[in-house]
């Protein structure tokens, strides 16, 4: 699903961003160590892409190595609720397994948020939800 094939729309440190399929895709960078610092930073661009919507988001997992509590949290709270209206978090290895259920049952994200083995099902989980283009925020 994420165009590798083109330049992002925008990079951070630890993740690369497309506007695609009417939702955002995030892709970790490989060996990524995400901070607090950094989920701050990738919310940051989520917004600036969103222009005003809350947006699906499909996040790929793959590649991360490592999320701190403190950027689990900020990711699961009321500042990534504001810009995304869904997630749909992309994992593989045992370790982006281990990351996604941990964020999940400990987290317990404030936005709609799912486990998927291959973008395809992810992709089709966000084209399931009306709208997928985004919602307007408050």
């Amino acid at each position: 699903m994420v165009q590798r094939g083109r330049a992002p729309d925008a990079k951070t440190r630890t993740c690369e961003f497309w506007l695609e399929h009417g939702w955002l895709s995030a892709r970790f960078l490989p060996g990524a160590n995400v901070e607090l610092a950094d989920a701050r930073e990738n919310l940051e661009t989520t917004s600036r892409l969103s222009t005003g919507s809350r947006l699906a988001v499909l996040v790929d997992l793959r590649q991360v190595r490592s999320q701190s509590s403190e950027a689990r949290g900020l990711l699961a709270g009321p500042e990534a609720a504001r810009v995304s209206r869904a997630v749909a978090l992309v994992i593989g290895s045992p370790l982006s397994r281990v990351i996604g259920n941990f964020y999940l049952r400990f987290n317990r994200p404030e936005t709609p948020t799912r486990l998927f083995t291959s973008e395809e099902e992810a992709g089709a989980w966000l084209e399931s939800l009306e709208p997928c283009r985004g919602q307007k925020l408050p």
